[in-house]
């Protein structure tokens, strides 16, 4: 799980956006020097075109290992990276225009 302030999708920012990223549930994955960029669904189970998303770094708060899209984020057995500032950060000043 890639936990962000927002990412880009092709309809606009989306905010407090959480990414399962599963050999099954993402597409072509670039990953480039500032950010990646992948086509995932963002609304799973529903019968709908892939989106492309795009995860800037400096805007991802956390990464966290699990066992499925639900599994208990509040155990920190699982976290594989954290940077609360980040989300403190964008808590303060909100989307950079």
């Amino acid at each position: 799980m890639v936990c962000t302030t927002f990412f880009e999708t092709e309809n606009g920012p989306l905010m407090l956006g959480t990414l399962h990223l599963h050999q099954s549930t993402v597409w072509n994955l670039q990953i480039g020097a500032d950010g990646f960029t992948c086509e995932v669904l963002l609304q799973p189970g529903r019968q709908q075109p892939r989106s492309s998303v795009r995860v800037s770094y400096p805007n991802v708060w956390q990464v966290l290992r699990g066992d499925g899209p639900n599994f208990n984020a509040g155990a920190r057995a699982g976290l594989l990276y954290e940077n609360n500032h980040a989300l403190s950060t964008f808590a303060k000043q909100g989307l950079a225009q």
